[in-house]
């Protein structure tokens, strides 16, 4: 299965960085109207999960949505939504964004491997419970944390009174950029716990595809854009 390539660069804007979506990544369109990326979520949950439930398909489609407005809100330059069938016949979701980090002044070049080394002590300290280290990509040293967190999503998305509470896994890489001072930072998260070796496996091939090089094939699916200013605290 080919993926479609896509890019969230205006005409004439240079990346930072390329990076590939395995099939079954669904990206979104950051400026999309969020009733019609509702709708067009709900028709890809139920061509792809006819056997699910309503109340799955829903669930599935609120959370998501939230997730990406929070997201949306934070300044993400990329996001893409996950949907799986799991062994078991089990409806599965996840989803990435990224977001470019930009110091607003210093220098125009970084120690790459300090900066990382930095961010993985800063996030042992914000999450002592969370696996954290650094990892060797091809494109270079990233620090990596591993860490549960519970969400509280609003209640009225349900039509309930109450917060829905959720427990979520999410994995995210900072990865200091080559381009220039500052570093994209990898997030992804599920509620599907019980397959996350699966969704690490898919992960580490997106991971593993994070260039500079403007991609020759079809196969690459993001492009984060280098624009002085653009980044986000």
């Amino acid at each position: 299965m080919t993926t479609m390539t896509t890019t969230t660069v205006a005409p004439g804007d240079i990346p930072d960085l390329w990076f590939e979506l395995p099939p079954g990544f669904l990206e979104f369109d950051l400026y999309e109207d969020p009733e019609t990326r509702v709708l067009r979520m709900a028709d890809a949950v139920d061509g792809l999960f006819a056997d699910a439930t309503a109340e799955q398909k829903f669930s599935m489609v609120v959370s998501s949505e939230y997730i990406l407005q929070t997201m949306i809100t934070r300044g993400v330059e990329h996001v893409s939504s996950c949907l799986l069938r799991m062994p078991g016949d089990k409806l599965s979701q996840g989803t990435l964004f990224v977001m470019i980090e930009r110091p607003e002044a210093g220098p125009q070049s970084q120690d790459r491997k300090g900066s990382a080394t930095r961010t993985a002590v800063q996030w042992r300290e914000m999450y002592p419970d969370a696996e954290v280290g650094l990892v060797m990509l091809p494109y270079g040293i990233s620090a990596l944390c591993i860490r549960d967190q519970e969400l509280l999503i609003p209640g009225v998305l349900f039509g309930l009174d109450d917060p829905v509470p959720a427990t979520v896994r999410q994995v995210q890489f900072n990865v200091p950029l080559k381009t220039g001072p500052g570093s994209a930072l990898f997030v992804f998260m599920t509620q599907d716990i019980e397959h996350w070796d699966e969704y690490l496996d898919l992960l580490s091939g997106i991971m593993k595809s994070v260039s500079t090089e403007e991609p020759g094939g079809a196969n690459f699916s993001g492009a984060v854009e280098r624009q002085t200013g653009r980044g986000t605290e």
